[in-house]
This record gives C-alpha cells, structure tokens and sequence, in this order.
C-alpha cells in the first residue's frame, strides 16, 4: 500500500520533530559539560596560583638562608682576622 502524500508529510514532520528534541536535549548536555569544565579550570586556575606562590617563598627562604650563610662566613672570618691580629704582634715582638 502507498502512503499518501499528506501520511508522508506527517511522517516527515514526526521525524523532524524527533530530531529536533534529540538537538535539544544534547545541546543540554553540551552546556551542562562545558559547565563544568570551566569550573574545574577555574579550580584549577586557583591552585596554579597558589602554587607559584608557594614557589616563590621557597625560592626567597632559599636566597635569605643562602644570605645567611654568607654573612655568618664572612663574620666568622673577621673574628679569626682579628683573633690572629694579636698573636701576629705578640710573636713579631718576640722577635
């Protein structure tokens, strides 16, 4: 049997129909996704930020301990300079 025209009409606008709710419902899903992409790279972002923070403080205790370090050295040997100074004269006037 053949479908008349105005069968193949609704037929084809049934199936339109369809399709349409079918594009709906996944741009629904595309937004609800995209939505929480986003929100995990803006999670994300937050944590890179602290991150870098945490970096540079670590850096700058390194530089201050190297800082430090030098000064402490660079003290130490002014006190043997002098420490020495005395003894050199001593030994010098024994001379």
């Amino acid at each position: 049997m053949m479908a008349t025209q105005s069968e193949r009409l609704a037929a084809l606008e049934q199936r339109l129909t369809d399709h349409e709710s079918r594009c709906e419902e996944r741009l629904a899903e595309i937004k609800t996704a995209s939505a929480s992409t986003l929100s995990a790279v803006e999670g994300l972002k937050g944590r890179v930020w602290a991150m870098v923070v945490a970096l540079l403080a670590w850096s700058m205790a390194q530089v201050w301990a190297a800082n430090e370090a030098r000064m402490s050295r660079l003290e130490d040997a002014g006190t043997l300079q002098v420490a020495e100074a005395p003894a050199a004269r001593i030994q010098k006037a024994a001379d």
